[in-house]
């Protein structure tokens, strides 16, 4: 299964800025040797996932790949499928939902559904990037996602949007170990003033979270009783979202996320009482 893992890995580097790679190069990016390297790219190539440009010798997405891509939004297409299970996911908790998506080094929010349930209600913008260091998303991206975003924590100045917005890196750091220990990520006005966030992530193939799924509440509904409702629905969206993309969950994410009501520990920035991260039990 992991030699199987590790060839289906390989077809992650190709993109759309990239859609040709030759051998070196993708020894270089996967950090294996160029032998074990040839041996997936030859098992990619039997079943037609990538196929060898005879002119210049690199590698490129293949038939089969396009082809299962096609079957796959023709079952079941990605967003559409999304959609669907945010919805149900609306319907029993009450509030508007966004699902982000990382493109490259940037989190993009991708689908919207809002409550049909309150005349107050967070409205998202489809089109908004999700700052890193200001949402429950991004803290979630750093904690779950590709290890370039956390390692270049603070390699430039982190905006402010309100008093709650964590701009200090270590404190951000440690706001992520937590994330990681607890499955999801919460945000306290601290991307606008009187939005309550909370976020858990979907998983990609290589079990690399590749976006998150949010849960956006005003203040006046942030209530310690509705916790948990919020966080059991969370943490099926993961896996159904995770399954929608064709992810894998990983084997040392939480089974269920727990709730805690706490003052803020973490130093060096303000507190909020309403709620608190849960380290788990």
């Amino acid at each position: 299964m992991g030699t199987a893992l590790n060839a289906l890995k390989m077809l992650e580097y190709f993109s759309n800025s990239q859609p040709e790679i030759g051998l070196s190069q993708l020894s270089r990016l996967s950090g294996a040797n160029k032998a074990t390297t040839l041996r997936h790219l030859r098992a990619l190539e039997e079943f037609g996932l990538i196929e060898q440009n005879p002119m210049s010798k690199s590698y490129m997405i293949g038939p089969a790949a396009l082809r299962l891509a096609a079957l796959r939004e023709i079952a079941k297409p990605g967003l559409e499928g999304a959609r669907s299970q945010m919805r149900s996911a609306m319907q029993v908790v009450g509030e508007s939902l966004h699902l982000s998506l990382l493109e490259k080094d940037t989190l993009k929010t991708a689908l919207v559904v809002e409550t049909t349930q309150h005349s107050v209600r967070v409205s998202l913008d489809p089109t908004e990037i999700i700052p890193i260091n200001a949402t429950a998303s991004g803290l979630c991206m750093l904690s779950f996602g590709p290890t370039f975003l956390f390692e270049r924590l603070g390699s430039d100045p982190l905006t402010r949007y309100t008093d709650q917005t964590l701009t200090d890196p270590d404190t951000i750091r440690e706001r992520v170990k937590l994330v990681g220990r607890a499955g999801w990520a919460n945000s306290n006005g601290s991307y606008e003033d009187g939005v309550y966030g909370f976020a858990s992530p979907i998983f990609g193939i290589d079990q690399i979270a590749i976006g998150t799924i949010a849960i956006a509440v005003p203040e006046s509904r942030a209530t310690s009783e509705r916790l948990p409702a919020i966080l059991s629905s969370l943490h099926t969206l993961t896996h159904e979202l995770t399954a929608n993309f064709g992810g894998q969950i990983p084997e040392t994410f939480p089974t269920e996320f727990h709730p805690r009501q706490a003052v803020d520990s973490i130093p060096g920035e303000p507190r909020n009482e309403r709620f608190q991260l849960s380290e788990g039990k």
